[in-house]
């Protein structure tokens, strides 16, 4: 790859909070792919530590000013106990399961929940749940859906309650400032509150081995500033003063949708070549990808510690 020609300057916070914990630099950092698949944007790789983001933060705040919610948010299903929530997709019952322990009595945010489907399903689970969303008709929409059972906030500044458990599912890489965005979450977790993250993963098996064209501009996306290694993940709780700090690779594709990937050039194989895997084949694959430090997805948990 050759060096971009566009390096990021002081103005991109992500460059520079890079730069100040080592995990970027001037000299390292390489063009990866010349656009995203909604925008001109550049996208790049630090040579050294693996992370990829942007050559620029677009304007995020008209960006999601402007979005809509789509048709298929109105699929909703009755409960037993009469309020209304979305369909069960295979993530959050995944997320569900992963976080089973942590959420059995405890107090709840997800922040940047989205439609609130995990909300829907920790009201069963949780003393009480409060989700943060920045987007004002996604929060109406919660609102018109489980009512008054649920907090809906903007934001975390000015809360009063302190939380057990902050759940974030693929909203870190949208956050400019992840630093003030991980402090502020800390001060609003108990000392033994847990903060669990997931997030893409920069050394994804089709990013770093595959070097596929048409998944580049299917993956890279101007909302995702930033996509983490390990290490870097790692890094950036560190220094918003977390402790008990466990990164894990974890991986959601299984082989059929690589294998159709590699040979079709686009998504969908999970379910297109599912006859062409197993149960037992995807664990075993996902285990090796993982082994391999090459899963598409990064869990982390940590501690708030003392204040």
């Amino acid at each position: 790859m050759k060096t971009a020609s566009i390096i990021p300057d002081e103005s991109h916070i992500v460059f520079r909070q890079l730069c100040k914990l080592g995990l970027a630099e001037a000299s390292s950092v390489e063009l990866l792919w010349p656009r995203t698949r909604d925008a001109e944007i550049p996208v790049l790789r630090d040579r050294k530590s693996g992370v990829i983001l942007l050559a620029s933060i677009p304007d995020l705040d008209s960006h999601y000013d402007e979005k809509v919610i789509g048709k298929s948010a109105s699929a909703e299903v009755a409960t037993r106990s009469g309020l209304l929530r979305l369909k069960r997709n295979d993530d959050l019952e995944r997320r569900l399961s992963q976080t089973s322990t942590l959420l059995q009595g405890a107090d709840l945010c997800d922040f940047g929940t989205g439609q609130g489907q995990f909300l829907d399903e920790a009201l069963e689970r949780c003393r009480s749940v409060t989700g943060v969303e920045i987007r004002d008709d996604l929060r109406s929409m919660i609102c018109d859906r489980l009512g008054g059972e649920v907090s809906l906030l903007r934001s975390l500044a000015g809360r009063t309650a302190q939380f057990d458990l902050v759940t974030l599912f693929h909203v870190l890489e949208h956050i400019p400032d992840q630093l003030e965005t991980l402090r502020e979450i800390r001060s609003a977790l108990r000392p033994d509150g847990t903060i669990f993250v997931e997030v893409p993963h920069a050394r994804d098996f089709l990013i770093a081995e595959m070097q596929l064209p048409d998944f580049y501009d299917f993956t890279f996306w101007s909302e995702h500033l930033v996509l983490h290694t390990k290490q870097s993940l790692t890094a950036f709780l560190q220094e918003a003063g977390y402790t008990d700090i466990r990164v894990k690779g974890f991986q959601r594709y299984g082989f059929a949708n690589h294998l159709h990937w590699i040979r079709h050039h686009r998504p969908g194989g999970h379910e297109a070549f599912r006859h062409l895997s197993s149960a037992d084949m995807d664990a075993a694959y996902c285990a090796h990808l993982e082994s391999l430090d090459r899963t598409d997805t990064l869990i982390a948990t940590a501690t708030a510690g003392p204040a």
